[in-house]
């Protein structure tokens, strides 16, 4: 197959690799000088002093190390490993720099991708332009108003009075940032998040569960979660709870990481505010939702990003993407970003590399999808309301879509190798050479009840055969016929959203 990718940033970069991989003819465009989407510090992506929140185990693809020993990689830290894993693998040469995609349509049968250059016909297109590149704003914003994108270090704010509008990530780093420089930095929230460092204890905030204990956790009761940090990390959790902020009804899963932020607000460096109104009747006014107005030098809004922008593919609707990834219709085109309709969290580079290969497997035929009616019914389901917005694990959908693509081992002939890769670490390279390896925490939640609850899914036969070839052991056999069928697992771990607090739906 003629294949083009459409981005070169991790998930375009991963799609290429593998599809090169499986013999196909490969052209990468990048509307951009150089690889990395959003690590690439060239594109004003991320602001320069950005880390990531998936520590160095847990944050690269399968196949390829990353090459720093730092232990949460800065920006260019993340961009020179993207770029070495673009020429290892031989992608680099693939790639179009200055190549935007300004159409993209069917014509008998064939895929025409146009860019400034000309139009060229491929058999399949994969989509990998990324989703945080048009920041959600208010309608107008007065001149000088910034928003997370603008933003790229504390130096000229030094002396201001500050506002940062937003209480997900960015808000909170840039906040958090803004502390030692400016005469003065508020935060508006709108409601209380589950902020946890990049250091839980001694472990990465990745490495306290394995993809069996983030199942397990859902089971343990919020308030219980709260109780479990507060003895894992008793002096960051009892200046969270002096500050009012802490979430006391949640989901475990929707986790914000940053360190600096609830110390910062404990010492009164960072003051909260409600959530914001409007801008007030004079330059620097700000009204918030409880009626008060302030005065502030400079407001910087981090309220997150619009959906991505498809304009380029004709007759395309973010609704027909079935499991969000494939046109329900035609799955020729296939969408390799996040969900639309989700605030994932977890890894990404993993995760994404699952995603393209669960659709080069379909493409090859090595995995199969249902018929078009299924599909549709599916989008039907889970794709009607695109603004509500709902938490994704993607930890565990790395799982999912290697199981979809037949790349986890099978856990009717396997399980016991199955299982060292669900119940070891998140380490990406597990996942393509599995090594048994407990994560930090999982003896605090039940991850021997996940284990028979995945072994009920199986057929009774298989379960026998597991049973005969000591792959599991006679109370692992006798648990797995008792589970109720309301708590039965799919071995690949099945889709799951949770809706956000506040979500209309």
């Amino acid at each position: 197959m003629r294949i083009a990718v459409i981005g070169a940033g991790p998930a375009g970069l991963t799609s290429a690799k593998q599809a090169l991989a499986d013999g196909h003819d490969v052209v990468v465009l990048e509307k951009h000088t150089d690889v990395g989407g959003i690590w690439n510090p060239a594109t004003g992506g991320a602001y320069p002093s950005v880390r990531m929140q998936t520590s160095r185990m847990a944050f690269p693809f399968t196949d390829f190390a990353p090459l720093t020993p730092t232990d949460f990689p800065t920006l260019a830290e993340v961009h020179a490993y993207l770029r070495a894993y673009a020429e290892h693998f031989g992608v680099l040469a693939r790639v179009r720099f200055g190549a935007e995609v300004v159409g993209v349509s069917k014509v008998d049968g064939r895929w025409r991708v146009a860019t400034a250059s000309g139009v060229e016909e491929f058999d399949a297109v994969m989509v990998a332009s990324g989703e945080l590149w048009r920041p959600r704003v208010p309608a107008s914003l007065p001149e000088g108003v910034l928003t997370a994108k603008d933003y790229r270090a504390p130096e000229p704010f030094a002396g201001k009075r500050v506002l940062v509008v937003g209480g997900g990530v960015s808000g909170a780093d840039i906040a958090a940032e803004l502390a030692g420089a400016a005469a003065s930095v508020d935060w508006s929230i709108r409601g209380r998040q589950l902020f946890l460092p990049r250091y839980c204890g001694r472990s990465f905030n990745d490495a306290l569960f394995s993809y069996a204990g983030r199942v397990a956790l859902e089971d343990m009761p919020y308030r219980d979660y709260l109780a479990w940090l507060e003895q894992l990390m008793p002096e960051y959790m009892r200046a969270y709870r002096a500050t009012g902020l802490l979430p006391e009804d949640g989901f475990h899963g929707a986790v914000h990481v940053n360190e600096k932020i609830i110390p910062l607000v404990h010492r009164r460096a960072v003051t909260p505010r409600p959530a914001f109104a409007a801008f007030g009747g004079k330059t620097g006014a700000v009204e918030f939702a409880d009626g008060t107005v302030e005065d502030y030098d400079s407001v910087i809004f981090c309220t997150g990003y619009e959906m991505p922008d498809y304009e380029f593919l004709d007759g395309f609707r973010r609704e027909d993407l079935y499991e969000h990834h494939f046109h329900r219709i035609d799955p020729t085109l296939a969408v390799i970003n996040t969900p639309v309709d989700t605030e994932a969290f977890g890894t990404a580079c993993p995760y994404f590399e699952a995603i393209a290969g669960w659709v080069l497997a379909v493409w090859a035929g090595r995995a199969r999808l249902p018929g078009v009616r299924e599909r549709s019914g599916w989008c039907a389901e889970n794709m009607a309301a695109l603004s509500d917005k709902r938490y994704l694990d993607c930890w565990l959908e790395t799982i999912r879509f290697r199981a979809l693509s037949g790349d986890l081992p099978d856990p009717a002939t396997d399980f016991a190798e199955y299982w060292t890769v669900v119940a070891g670490v998140v380490a990406p390279a597990n996942l393509r050479t599995p090594v048994p390896a407990r994560a930090a925490h999982d003896l605090e939640v039940d991850v021997t009840g996940v284990r028979r609850r995945v072994l009920a899914g199986l057929p009774e036969r298989a379960r026998d055969v597991l049973l005969a070839r000591a792959q599991i052991t006679p109370a692992d056999h006798a648990a797995a016929a008792l589970v109720a069928p309301d708590r039965v697992l799919d071995p690949a771990l099945p889709y799951r959203q949770r809706a956000r607090v506040g979500s209309r739906r």
